[in-house]
């Protein structure tokens, strides 16, 4: 075995919550593995982030960030080296002098309704139930799927969500895969939804590596963990919401992924509030016509949201 490629300090910021703590640490243990840096020299630095202190409804607030900028700001200030954070919750646009410089492998891109009682499909649920979701992307599909359905905010860290469930203050809610996957949860019914149904949030199930543009060897460490199609799938998503302009808090989603063939799909869509107005676009490219077609997906949903949505889309 060689030996570790760097003997500075690596120090990962992440925000303080249990499950994005689980990420550094996978992120941490992807390094040591890698033998790119001994444990030794590995500091997880938790800071807590905007948008675990509010407690009322986000949505008159300053969108994704509100998950990142605390650490963007410690990785700008040089107080932590690499920012590792949910792709899903990183800006379109970063602050100048850092940027998203990989991705490890994806995992499980997909969404799961979250319930108390053993049911095996949507239909099951109770006509007019409650279910939680401070997601307007999930909560425009179900209302698609379930036009009776009840959707209220429901906003909380991960553990939160689920105490509120089981506590009965909803039927149902809804989770990333991946996170149930990373926290071994197994506490309550896990129903997902295929990725043709509930399209994923841009980034959904892949931790991202932040880090400045200058800082030589930590680019090299990226570098040798970046999952090269994972992150050719995840830029190809941001480039849909950046063609669009949009946020987490627009009904919005976009997902690639690899085809067996070698082709990569991207499946977008964007809607208003209640799902009953929506529209789809899904289109095949190729590793070097990728970046363009994502580009026209997001013109296309944009040009979508101001003939149709603009009244019932906030923007």
């Amino acid at each position: 075995m060689s030996p570790s490629r760097s003997t500075r300090k690596i120090r990962i910021g992440t925000r303080a919550t249990n499950l994005a703590i689980r990420q550094a640490e996978i992120l941490a243990g992807a390094i040591i593995n890698k033998n790119l840096a001994k444990e030794e020299n590995i500091e997880i630095i938790k800071i807590k982030s905007s948008g675990d202190i509010i407690t009322s409804s986000i949505g008159p607030y300053d969108g994704k960030s509100l998950f990142t900028k605390e650490i963007d700001q410690a990785l700008i200030e040089d107080r932590v080296d690499i920012a590792a954070h949910s792709v899903k919750d990183i800006e379109s646009f970063l602050p100048d002098g850092i940027d998203l410089l990989g991705v490890l492998k994806r995992m499980d891109p997909r969404d799961a309704l979250i319930t108390n009682e053993n049911i095996k499909s949507i239909d099951e649920l109770p006509n007019n139930c409650l279910v939680g979701t401070a997601s307007p992307r999930r909560g425009a599909i179900l209302k698609s799927l379930r036009q009776d359905l009840n959707i209220i905010e429901f906003r909380g860290n991960f553990e939160t969500r689920i105490k509120k469930l089981q506590n009965k203050e909803v039927d149902a809610t809804l989770l990333a895969m991946a996170g149930i996957q990373r926290l071994n949860f197994a506490e309550s019914n896990i129903l997902p939804f295929e990725t043709d149904v509930m399209i994923p949030a841009a980034g959904q199930g892949a931790i991202g590596m932040v880090a400045r543009t200058n800082d030589k060897e930590i680019i090299e460490i990226i570098s040798d963990l970046n999952h090269i199609e994972s992150f050719t799938c995840i830029l190809a998503e941001r480039m849909v919401l950046q063609n669009f302009g949009g946020s987490c808090f627009q009904p919005i989603a976009a997902f690639a992924n690899f085809d067996d063939d070698g082709k990569i799909t991207i499946n977008s869509m964007i809607s208003n509030d209640d799902g009953t107005l929506h529209h789809n676009v899904k289109e095949y490219a190729q590793r070097d016509t990728v970046m363009d077609i994502a580009g026209d997906i997001g013109r296309r949903l944009l040009e979508y949201h101001d003939k149709s949505l603009k009244r019932t889309v906030n923007s």
